[in-house]
This record gives structure tokens, C-alpha cells and sequence, in this order.
């Protein structure tokens, strides 16, 4: 399916691109769709401005501004995000209280860019504006006198004033005079449309996830955190962890779920569960490739030097399906991805500890035997474990199927 995100250019005084605000559009028709709340076509908005065109992309050397409403703020979904790349822009219609003001406060300590959205002068909220470090100021709904008034009361102070909605040349030059440092409006450019295809449901959350589990020390709360935001993604966990494979203990929560796995086994499920979700609209089989494949990876690890990278092996598997899924070169997934280096290493099949061993399971798939003597005998695995090992992989990938099918 295509999917549509629309970016308008923020100039700086010297009509340098300065960043770009992006906004969610439903389709080919340049507009916003106002059926759609502000908080649904913020969250399709993240989805599809990272992991489709890719937020460094869509940045370049700069920043984006992205509007968020009263409960994406107050449910701490910003703090997912990039703060070296992504302004936190508050939308004008936030009637803000004590939760939502804590929530910002929050942002602003963890170093995030506050920009308080369409400001008006008759605008009351104090508080809110003072957490700001950008107030864009509506060059449209104030007043030449409102809009010289804002300019006397902010300019001298460590805010930075954007004029927005700019759309002459005599307002532009205007604008600069009075103190104006940023500049956004049709003048400039309207926002131009990038069209690219959907990664579906909640890859969102599933690449969060790899990224804290990439850590030293990843947190258990702050995993549980990401995936409580999708209520559907925390369902279809929370079944899948009480399947048969984990045992007796029902798991009530997340983060019981957490503690019960373990982070290693975890790892494994996130992995599992970001292909099935990817694959929604792709042959099924695609699916069980990556689990045969993930898991025979992982038996290899036990059988050699490499027992203690077992569940890195078994994600090199996982994965290396992924390319197919959501129709991108390899190398530009492995870029976007919060994986360890030696994990992008084998899927690039460029030089690296689990290289050898993803190539040898590559070509026994195919039945390239003796192309994959060299690599078994690297591994020091005899060609008949090889083959009881992959045809445990195949009977654990069925099993597992059984159980996912209508996960």
C-alpha cells in the first residue's frame, strides 16, 4: 500500500532550509484529511516518516517539526524519538493541565526542542510558552499590531520566533525586520508530497523495542513502556508469550512477561513478531523461511564457539527475509535498523563472525551441498549433525507457525 507524507520547507534569515515540518496526508491530494484526528495522522505520520522514507532523509542535516497532540504528549510517546532530529510541536488547541505541563517538562529536561504551535497573542497558557524554545507565531489569525506586539515581548528573550503562514515577499521582509528569525508559509513553498510504501501495523513499537535491546543493559520498564502505547501490539505479546513455549506461568503483564523470558529469549520473540507483522500482505512461507532460518542459525551457534552469540545468530535468520517484506535493498534496512554490527555484517554477507555460518545455511536451504562443505567444515560440524540440525529447525518453525497463525 502507498503511503504519503507531505514536507514544507522552515527558512532561516538567510532563506537557508533551516528544517522542515512534516505533515500527514492520506493521499495523492495535497491536504489534510480532517476526518482524521490529530493524534491518529500523528502516529501514521511517525510511522511512515521513519521506517518508509527514513527520518534522516526526510531531515537532511537538519530538524523535523512534527505536531502532537494532549495524549501523545502526556502518554510519553515523544520520548521514543530522535531528539537530535525531531521538534516537538505542540498543537494550539492543547488545553493544558497539570499532566500535560509535567509531560512537557519532562520533553524539555530530556533535551528535547519545544515549539508551541499557531501562537496568538491573546494566548494565556504562560507556562507553556515559557517551556517553549520555538513559538510560531500566525501571521494570518494575528494582526499587524498583535504580531509587532509578540515580536517586542519575545524577541530580546533566548525564545526564537518563527513566522508562519509568510506568503508575500512585502510580509517576508517585514517579518525580519521586526525580529523574526525562522520562516514558514506558501511564499517559501507549499508542502511538497513524497509518496513511498507502508511498513504495516506496529513496526513502530518492534524497532523501539530492538533499539533498548541493543543496549548494554537493556530496561525492562522502559521496553514494557513502548509496547503498552499499542494496546493491540500488547495483546497479540502477551498471547504469544503465554503460548505453549513459555509453560505453566501465565503472564499477567509485560513486564512479567519480561522477567519470566528473560531479555535473551525475548530478543527472539520481538524478532519473530516483527516479521509476522510485516508479512500481513506477503506469502505466509515467507514467514516460516525466517523461523526455520533463525533457528537453525541459533543450533549452529550451540555447536560451535559461537554458543554465546546464539541469539544474535538466530536474528541474522530472522531477518534475513525482511528485504522482501517491505520491498528495500538490504543495505538500505540494515542502515534504518538499530542492530549490532556484526548482525549487519552477515546480512550484508560482508566479512564477520556469523558470516560463514549464515552462508553455509543459505546453501543448504538449496540443496548446495557441496558449496556448503567448505563453510561446515570451518564450523567443525560434521555434514550429518548439519542436516539433523536443520531438520530440527524446519519441526521447531512448524510448531511455532501452529501457534502464530492467527497471531
Amino acid at each position: 500500500m502507498e503511503v504519503y507524507v507531505a514536507r514544507q520547507p522552515i527558512f532561516d534569515r538567510a532563506n537557508e532550509v533551516h528544517a522542515y515540518e512534516l505533515l500527514y496526508r492520506q493521499n495523492e491530494q495535497n491536504f489534510f484529511d480532517q476526518s482524521v484526528t490529530s493524534n491518529v495522522a500523528t502516529s501514521l505520520l511517525l510511522m511512515n516518516s521513519y521506517y518508509t522514507f527514513g527520518i534522516d532523509k526526510l531531515a537532511g542535516e537538519g530538524k523535523v517539526f512534527i505536531n502532537f497532540d494532549r495524549s501523545l504528549i502526556t502518554s510519553g510517546y515523544p520520548l521514543l524519538l530522535d531528539k537530535n532530529k525531531v521538534v516537538i510541536e505542540l498543537l494550539e488547541d492543547i488545553v493544558p493541565d497539570k499532566q500535560f505541563i509535567e509531560s512537557v517538562k519532562k520533553l524539555k529536561a530530556a533535551g528535547y526542542t519545544i515549539a508551541l504551535d499557531d501562537y496568538v497573542e491573546s494566548y494565556e497558557c504562560m507556562e507553556l510558552v515559557e517551556l517553549s524554545n520555538i513559538i510560531k507565531v500566525d501571521f494570518l489569525e494575528n494582526t499587524k499590531e498583535q504580531i509587532i506586539n509578540i515580536a517586542r515581548r519575545w524577541k530580546c528573550s533566548k525564545k526564537i520566533l518563527l513566522a508562519e503562514k509568510v506568503e508575500t515577499q512585502e510580509i517576508y521582509d517585514w517579518a525580519k525586520k521586526l525580529g523574526y528569525k525562522l520562516f514558514q508559509g506558501y511564499y517559501f513553498s507549499k508542502p511538497k508530497m513524497l509518496k513511498g510504501k507502508r511498513i504495516e501495523d506496529s513496526t513502530f513499537q518492534f524497532i523501539k523495542i530492538m533499539e533498548e535491546l541493543c543496549k548494554t543493559e537493556p530496561n525492562y520498564k522502559a521496553i514494557s513502556s513502548i509496547i503498552e502505547i499499542d494496546v493491540n501490539l500488547t495483546y497479540k505479546l502477551l498471547k504469544l508469550v503465554n503460548s505453549n513455549f513459555v509453560g505453566a506461568t501465565k503472564i499477567t503483564s509485560i513486564q512479567h512477561g519480561l522477567s519470566v523470558l528473560g531479555i535473551a529469549t525475548f530478543e527472539k520473540w520481538i524478532s519473530l513478531a516483527m516479521v509476522k507483522s510485516m508479512a500481513e500482505d506477503k506469502p505466509q512461507e515467507s514467514v516460516k523461511v525466517a523461523m526455520s532460518r533463525g533457528k537453525f542459525m541459533e543450533l549452529i551457534a550451540k555447536n560451535t564457539k559461537l554458543n554465546n552469540k546464539a541469539n544474535e545468530m538466530m536474528m541474522v535468520g530472522i531477518l534475513s527475509v525482511i528485504d522482501g517484506l517491505v520491498d528495500k535493498p538490504m543495505g538500505e534496512i540494515v542502515e534504518e535498523l538499530p542492530l549490532k554490527d556484526e548482525v549487519k555484517k552477515a546480512l550484508l554477507l560482508q566479512e564477520g563472525h556469523y558470516t560463514k555460518s549464515f552462508k553455509m545455511v543459505l546453501k543448504f536451504e538449496k540443496g548446495l551441498f557441496e558449496e556448503s562443505k567448505e563453510y561446515y567444515k570451518k564450523l567443525k560440524i560434521p555434514i550429518e549433525k548439519i542436516s539433523q540440525l536443520y531438520y530440527e529447525a524446519i519441526e521447531w518453525s512448524e510448531a511455532m507457525f501452529s501457534i502464530m497463525g492467527d497471531y
